[in-house]
């Protein structure tokens, strides 16, 4: 069953996922009936020393992705307002063994996070967290809401939060508009939080909408996927991988890419266009780059240890759809970046068939990648192993 066939629901889940349908049925996206293993070896390609297989299908609106300590993957399911775990394949079918709801009546549950026993889960207007056993993979205790008062309304309702190497709760914030002045500081923006909740801070500004980030083991910074502004054609702005500093600002809604005024919000502010971060990495325009994921296994390729490998999502607003697929970024010597495609398949002669949401590296050394457009999640494993 694919995502706009099932019940809508009522309530903030069930309007978020009638919004997302009437999108597709206006951009020409339409969704596609599950596909079989066999299947999606037909339709999806990688490098050539990768399988991919269907490892879950029918997670209806599956976003994030994080996995257990034993190998279990815990995802999250915004329209319908669940997270979810998903067993490992014991039995070498290919296929998560089982599923089970972990919770459930959330709302719009985006980024989820495991750290120090606790499973931290980002709401549209909280944080919430539980008691998670590592050894069991269960959830024990009551559920807690440590942040309350998220700003929500508008667009960009997705919360990715990351438990960052400082020990701190990082939760990133979409703006509410296309493009706007903000009322809410809180908005288009990074926050950064004590593990419990406290010490509420703006950590940087001017994201228009960086639903993915993770730090790069190379050196420690932490890098945002961003997603430009719509309405000024096919091939500007472009989308934006960003370096994020404590205290930076990132430029919107006065500057889009490599600090070019907005044609909107650009007048009278040079100044603040000039101390504007520039990206360190640009996507082609509406490629909406999301999910994030640097390659930590030692034993991986050669050619993709210390990768990022990113999820775009796709366009919805050009006139020749662009993006839909997993791509790899490579830093060089001089500090540039170079993108290579990873996973493509999903946009063939203008016809959808997945949108990457997210990417995660398993302890198994493979990459599972959500797709919340066809229901599915695909592992992708080396060969070479």
């Amino acid at each position: 069953m694919t995502f706009c066939q099932t019940s809508p629901g009522i309530g903030l889940t069930g309007f978020f996922k009638a919004l997302l349908c009437l999108i597709m049925l206006f951009s020409g996206l339409r969704p596609v009936p599950a596909a079989s293993a066999g299947m999606v070896n037909q339709i999806l390609k990688s490098q050539s020393e990768f399988r991919i297989t269907l490892y879950a299908t029918e997670l209806a609106g599956v976003r994030m992705l994080r996995f257990t300590p034993t190998g279990d993957l815990i995802a999250s399911q915004t329209p319908s307002g669940r997270v979810i775990i998903l067993s490992r394949d014991t039995d070498g079918d290919g296929l998560s063994d089982a599923r089970r709801v972990l919770l459930d009546g959330l709302n719009g549950p985006h980024g989820v996070d495991l750290h120090a026993g606790m499973l931290y889960v980002a709401e549209e207007d909280a944080i919430g967290r539980i008691k998670f056993n590592d050894a069991t993979n269960t959830i024990e205790g009551a559920y807690q809401r440590i942040i309350t008062g998220l700003p929500q309304g508008g667009g960009h309702s997705s919360r990715t939060l990351r438990v960052g190497p400082d020990g701190k709760l990082y939760v990133s914030v979409g703006s509410s508009c296309n493009v706007c002045l903000e009322d809410d500081p809180r908005r288009a923006a990074m926050l950064r939080y004590d593990l419990d909740g406290g010490n509420a801070e703006i950590f940087a500004q001017g994201l228009r909408n960086p639903v993915g980030f993770d730090w790069r083991p190379a050196d420690g910074a932490l890098y945002a996927t961003d997603n430009g502004r719509d309405w000024l054609g096919d091939d500007f702005p472009p989308c934006e991988l960003n370096r994020i500093e404590q205290g930076g600002h990132y430029g919107w809604p006065y500057a889009n890419g490599r600090n070019i005024p907005d044609p909107e919000f650009g007048a009278g502010a040079a100044d603040k266009i000039a101390r504007a971060v520039p990206p360190v990495f640009e996507f082609r325009a509406h490629n909406a780059p999301l999910g994030i994921s640097f390659v930590r296994n030692p034993g991986a390729p050669e050619g993709l240890r210390g990768t990022a490998l990113v999820a775009l999502h796709g366009s919805w607003n050009r006139r020749e759809k662009d993006g839909y697929k997993v791509v790899s970024l490579h830093w060089q010597p001089d500090g540039s970046i170079i993108q290579r495609d990873f996973l493509w398949g999903f946009l063939e002669n203008g016809k959808v068939r997945g949108r990457p949401v997210d990417v995660a590296e398993g302890p198994d050394g493979a990459f599972y990648v959500s797709d919340d457009f066809a229901g599915h999640i695909y592992r992708l494993a080396w060969i070479g192993r």
